[in-house]
């Protein structure tokens, strides 16, 4: 019987919910810890938002395999010590036993319920090395840097921008502050920096407010912006790329500016009116590159703000998981993210500039401006460990937003090709890697020597398809500086 036949109330596993069928201590046959497996688990559930890890389920069938009564206390006395041995620091968990009445009697599943762990990282000693896990919807997934520094910060709460610097704060060293505030109608006093803790009581000045200074020349602010003549960043030829450091008020308007610059903004004639002909709302642009700027991670020194600027459409990517968001994927319902503020000191300080506002993250208003162009040009969010990217429709580029995702995408190069099945080819690896074998198997012929050395190894040489040497079988990809998707 599968448990939710007999227990509705459990399903699929999620984020917070993994089955287990039997788990055991000691070595494998290959001298591997055993208990690991289940302990990884356990820890990244204590790592992420909690969960229960119900052991006497199968994970793959869901087939209930409950324990007798002797093993099942044996069971429980192991999740015991092995937490207490191998994971650290203490995290708070409970043990239920669930009843089952199958035809010998009463039998039991196991239920471990971990709680959110207030001191972060959690970590698992295994063979002499320490392990940090988090869960990523079903699944266990060993952290990246990335989250092991997101951990951190979760736990000691001293974000980047609070830390303070030895520098005083004078008011002639913020110009472009203040000249900026009262463009947007407002003033920004000494007494309110301190009680938005931009700086502290004796005037010294915090790295956030570090990161405004007119003559702040370090690369936390780098922005990158380039404009693609493709759908993709595949090649080397870009239409226009320029890169932007220094005070962030300065690289924010320059970062907008290069937008609005490239992208239309004007009107056309429709009939016998006039219609206004805009590729990205303005307020949309802002709204964005603000929430780049105000959640990005400053820990992350090398990196930067990436903008990028496609035929149809604009992303914009800030290095950094969008904090209390653990992974999205091109999710439309934007205005239901209101992400955890990585940095209240850039963002108080941006809300003074009226940038920002006190509550919400501003998608809503981006989702508002879109709200009439229909579902093809909504825009979306993708998130996960490392970063996350808005994307914004090009509300001219009457397609919408073309999947480059897609199996087999219309495309085309700028040779004459061959063979009848080349372009085919071309296509059904786009974006995607093939073997030789899948390759045949689409366009319906035979994987045969002829077909590898007169087709395949052919548009290797010509550059078309790209070979990855690998075992068992090399795979092929379209090398996307030549093929290309038609718009």
């Amino acid at each position: 019987m599968r448990i939710e036949e007999m227990f509705p109330q459990y399903g699929l596993e999620d984020k917070k919910t993994e089955y287990k069928g039997i788990i055991k201590e000691g070595k494998s046959d290959n001298g591997k810890s055993l208990e690991v497996g289940w302990l990884k688990t356990i820890v990244a559930f204590a790592n992420t938002d909690g969960g229960r890890l119900l052991v006497g389920v199968e994970d793959n069938t869901h087939k209930i395999v409950a324990l007798d009564k002797k093993t099942a206390d044996k069971t429980i006395l192991m999740i015991h010590r092995q937490i207490k041995e191998r994971v650290e620091p203490e995290i708070s968990y409970d043990i239920n036993g669930i009843d089952v009445n199958v035809g010998d009697g009463i039998r039991y599943i196991i239920e471990v319920i971990v709680k959110k762990s207030k001191n972060l990282p959690v970590t698992l000693h295994e063979d002499g090395l320490l392990g940090i896990y988090v869960r990523n919807f079903g699944r266990t997934d060993i952290a990246s840097s990335e989250q092991i520094k997101d951990l951190i910060l979760l736990s000691d709460n001293i974000p980047f921008d609070t830390a303070k610097t030895d520098i005083l704060y004078s008011e002639n060293n913020y110009k472009k502050l203040h000249v900026v505030a009262e463009e947007r109608k407002t003033k920004i006093t000494e007494k309110e920096l301190i009680s938005k803790s931009a700086i502290t009581e004796d005037k010294l000045v915090t790295k956030g407010m570090q990161l405004f200074a007119d003559d702040y020349d370090g690369l936390r602010t780098k922005v990158v912006a380039t404009v693609w003549p493709g759908l993709t960043k595949g090649g080397s030829i870009v239409t226009a790329s320029e890169e932007y450091t220094g005070n962030l008020l300065s690289v924010l308007e320059k970062t907008i500016s290069f937008i609005s610059a490239h992208s239309a903004n004007g009107f056309k004639k429709m009939d016998t009116k006039t219609v206004p002909y805009i590729s990205f709302p303005a307020r949309a642009v802002t709204e964005g590159v603000v929430n780049a700027i105000g959640h990005r991670n400053y820990y992350m020194y090398g990196t930067q703000i990436e903008v990028n600027i496609f035929p149809d459409r604009l992303e914009i990517t800030s290095p950094g998981a969008l904090l209390g968001v653990r992974e999205l994927y091109k999710e439309k319902n934007i205005a239901s993210i209101i992400p955890r503020r990585r940095n209240e000191v850039i963002c108080n300080i941006l809300e003074m500039c009226k940038y920002m506002e006190k509550k919400g993250s501003g998608f809503d208003f981006i989702e508002e401006d879109y709200a009439k162009a229909g579902e093809e040009f909504a825009p979306f969010i993708t998130a996960d460990a490392n970063s996350f990217t808005l994307t914004l429709p090009d509300l001219t580029f009457e397609k919408g937003v073309i999947d480059i995702t897609a199996d087999s995408p219309n495309v085309y190069v700028e040779e004459i090709l061959e063979g009848k099945n080349d372009l085919r080819i071309l296509s059904y690896c786009y974006n995607n890697k093939r073997t030789v074998k899948e390759i045949a198997s689409n366009i319906g012929v035979t994987p045969s020597t002829y077909f590898r050395s007169r087709v395949i190894d052919r548009l290797v040489a010509k550059g078309m398809l790209l070979e990855i040497k690998q075992a068992p079988a090399n795979l092929y990809t379209s090398n996307l500086e030549k093929v290309k998707i038609k718009l």
